[in-house]
C-alpha cells in the first residue's frame, strides 16, 4: 500500500512541463534517436528511470519518450508521459516480427489496430499429458468503464486514429514498403511457425510486439488519440533473425509522418 500511495503522490506533483502536440513512443535507444535527432531546440527531461525530450518536429511540439521494453515499462511511462505532457496523439512506434508471410525486412505496418494477444486459459490436462499451447483459449484485454464501473472486453483491440492513418499511409517509408495492419502485443518472442501461423490466424495480427497493445489501451482510458507504426526487424518465414537496425526506417518514418500532420 506504501508504495501505491508513493506512486499517486509522485503523480499529483507531475504537470510540469508545457503541454505537447505529439508523444512520440519508443521502447529502446536504438528506436528514438532518429527522432530525438530531429527535434529543433531539444531539451531532456527525466521522470524516475525515464527519458524524455522535447523540441518541435513540423511545427509541432512534441515529447520523445523512451519507454522501456513490454508491459510494466510502456504502461507505466505511458501514464507518466499523459500526465505531465497532455498530449494530443501519442505515437508508439518501434521494431516487430511478422506474423504475416509476406512481410519482410524493412517493411512498416501502420497500426489499423492494436491488440495485447497475452492472456490466456489452459484446457484441463491431467499429469503427464502436456501442455499444448495451439490449444489455449485467447482472453480479450478489458478496461473499466467510468459510467458503469464495469469491465468491457475489447476482443479486437483499439483502432488507430483515423486522421492520423490517413496521413501516415500517404508517408513514404524510404528503406522499404508501407501496409495497413494489425499490431499485437505480448512479452514474447515467437519463433514457431506453427505458433506464427496461429496468432496471425487467431488475431489477424501482421506483426508481433511487445509495447503498441498496452499503449493503446492507456491512451483509449484517457480519451487521447493513439496511432502505431511497426517495422519489421524479423521475418520467422524468411528466416531473417532479428535485426535491431532496422529500427531506423521506422525512426525515419515517424519524422515524415510529423512533417506531413496537420495541425491537432
Amino acid at each position: 500500500m506504501k508504495h501505491i500511495v508513493l506512486f499517486l503522490v509522485f503523480l499529483t506533483a507531475l504537470r510540469a512541463a508545457d503541454p505537447v502536440d505529439v508523444l512520440v513512443q519508443g521502447a529502446e535507444n536504438l528506436e528514438v534517436q532518429e527522432i530525438v535527432a530531429a527535434l529543433e531546440g531539444p531539451a531532456k527531461i527525466t521522470i524516475g528511470p525515464f527519458s524524455f525530450w522535447t523540441g518541435k518536429i513540423g511545427g509541432h511540439p512534441v515529447a520523445v519518450q523512451l519507454t522501456g521494453q513490454a508491459l510494466i515499462n510502456c504502461t507505466t511511462s505511458t501514464v507518466l508521459g499523459i500526465e505531465e505532457f497532455s498530449p494530443k496523439l501519442i505515437v508508439n512506434q518501434g521494431t516487430s516480427g511478422a506474423q504475416a508471410p509476406f512481410l519482410t525486412l524493412h517493411d512498416i505496418i501502420v497500426g489499423r489496430r492494436a491488440l495485447d494477444y497475452s492472456a490466456m486459459i489452459t484446457p484441463v490436462r491431467a499429469v503427464g499429458q502436456g501442455s499444448v499451447a495451439l490449444a489455449w483459449t485467447p482472453v480479450p484485454q478489458r478496461l473499466r468503464d467510468l459510467a458503469t464501473g464495469k469491465l468491457v472486453a475489447f476482443a479486437k483491440g483499439f483502432a488507430g486514429d483515423e486522421a492520423a492513418l490517413a496521413v501516415a499511409m500517404r508517408t513514404r517509408n524510404s528503406m522499404g514498403r508501407v501496409f495497413l495492419g494489425v499490431i499485437g502485443s505480448a512479452h514474447e518472442v515467437n519463433l514457431e511457425l506453427d505458433r506464427v501461423r496461429w496468432s496471425h490466424e487467431t488475431f489477424g495480427m501482421d506483426v508481433e510486439e511487445m509495447e503498441s497493445g498496452h499503449v493503446a489501451a492507456i491512451a483509449h482510458a484517457y480519451g487521447i488519440r493513439y496511432i502505431a507504426f511497426r517495422v519489421v526487424s524479423d521475418a520467422p518465414y524468411e528466416g531473417v533473425p532479428f535485426y535491431p537496425l532496422a529500427a531506423r526506417a521506422t525512426g525515419l518514418f515517424t519524422v515524415n509522418f510529423l512533417k506531413n500532420l496537420p495541425p491537432l
